[in-house]
Parts: C-alpha cells; structure tokens; sequence
C-alpha cells in the first residue's frame, strides 16, 4: 500500500478527535438553526488555493489507489474507517472500472472535492461559490446561505445541491440530491440518497484553507463517518493554472456524454 505523504496539518492531533464529535457537532450546528451570517458577517474564506499533499482518508493514511475487492482492511484489519452496509460492499463489487465518469471527463461531488485540484472560494450576495480546476476550467458549486434545504422537486445534478451556514470562523456545507457513483478512484460507492457536511475553516496561520467532509450513506455505509479531510495552500495572486483540456479515455473518444456535464445547482 502507497503511505501517504504527511500533509501540513498535524495528522495525530487532527485524528484524535472522536469522528462521531466532529459529525455530530456539523449536524447539531444546522439542526439548532444557529444565526446565520450572511459573506459578509462571516470570514473571509475567498481565494484560489492548491492541495498541500495527498487528501487523508479514514484511519488518517491514503486508501486513493487500492481496488482488492476480496483482500482489502481497513484501519489495520477493522472495517470502521469504511463501515459497509452489505448493501456497500456488494456494490463496491459490482461497480466496473469502466463505467467510471472521469473517463469521459465528468466531474462529479463529492469526489471532485477530493480529487486535490485547485479550489477558489467567491462570495455572492446570498451565496458562496466554490470551484473546482480540471480539464481547463473551474467546475462550480454554489453553496446557498438564504435557506437550510434543497427544495423540493430539485433534481439529482452533477454537483448536487448545497445549503450552508458560517457558524463562528467556519462555513458548514450540507449538500444533497448529487448521483450514485465512485467516491475514488478505487471506485468505493456512494448513493444518491446520500448527503455530505463539509466544515471550511482558516487554518491557524490565516492564509491556508481547512476542510473535512463526513458522509451520511445510508445504502452503502452503516453509519456517517468522516470521509476525507484535506489542506489548501493560499495560491499567490499570479498563479498559473494548467490549461489543458481533458481528453475522454479512447474507450469512450466518440461519446457525447461530457455535454451532460453542469454546474450544480
């Protein structure tokens, strides 16, 4: 298994904290119906910022690359990093490489917010949007901070539908109604019935971005568990950003299916 490489953020105290404190404290944080703050009320959290290493999976070391269906532990020989349903691991199983988007250049959440690509934060009036670069261009979310859920009838889109709130010095993102499809590239499922809550957050030298996002599956997962944290370095304002554009997998060069591609709601 590749180890991973330490990132900039303190892994043993960082992992320390209970998974199950961290999820019940982002739901508590929505259910209570805190104050909400409007962009300008909360932190200032904009920018573009560049991963600072490889995104820390559960059990604080890096799962991105492994696909061994029958052989495969976690957390040193326990399932709780990954906790599958039966459902999960029977889907996981049946999952085939090829259909995976990113073969025809499809972007989708959760697995493009942790794919350590560029990331830029902007501020609207109502609404904060948070980008993604790949391919040559920023793929957009837009985080809406005037209502506390999708409404209803809103349909299942690339990106989903994401509602957020600043509580004290961190922007909490609940985000729903995005498609069934591979967390990673080793292809572990998540459901369309699934939600995420990610925490953003300063991290303490003021100008690099803390994130960390739990997963609430109830097909795949048998409880919510911390999916991913991650760290962004603050890009300097000349940054140079990659512009070549995604080639499909020549498996799929004559399909039109990136046309289906679009921002999330």
């Amino acid at each position: 298994m590749r180890k991973n490489r330490t990132p900039a953020v303190d892994n043993q105290k960082y992992m320390t904290l209970p998974v199950r404190c961290l999820i019940l404290l982002a739901c508590l944080s929505l259910a209570a119906g805190a104050a909400a703050q409007t962009p300008r009320e909360g932190p200032d959290l904009s920018g573009i910022y560049r991963a600072a290493g490889l995104p820390v999976q559960p059990c604080g070391f890096n799962e991105w690359m492994r696909r061994s269906l029958e052989t495969d532990e976690f957390c040193f020989g326990a399932l709780d990093g990954f906790p599958f349903s039966d459902q999960g691991l029977a889907n996981w199983k049946a999952f085939s490489p090829i259909d995976d988007p990113v073969l025809r250049c499809r972007e989708t959440y959760p697995r493009a917010a942790m794919r350590g690509r560029p990331l830029r934060i902007r501020y609207g009036e109502h609404a904060v949007e948070i980008a993604y670069w790949f391919g040559g261009k920023w793929y957009p979310r837009t985080v809406h901070l005037d209502h506390a859920a999708a409404p209803a009838g809103t349909q299942t889109s690339d990106f989903g539908y994401s509602v957020g709130r600043f509580v004290g010095d961190t922007l909490i993102v609940e985000t729903t109604r995005f498609p069934a499809g591979p967390l990673f590239n080793d292809h572990k499922p998540v459901s369309a019935e699934a939600r995420t809550i990610e925490r953003f957050w300063r991290a303490p030298d003021g100008a690099n971005l803390l994130m960390d996002i739990a997963l609430d599956d109830p097909v795949n997962y048998a409880k919510p568990f911390l999916l991913n944290r991650q760290e962004w370095l603050a890009a300097p304002g000349d940054v140079q950003l990659d512009p070549t554009p995604c080639t499909p997998s020549s498996i799929w060069a004559d399909d039109d299916d990136d046309d289906s591609q679009g921002e999330g709601n």
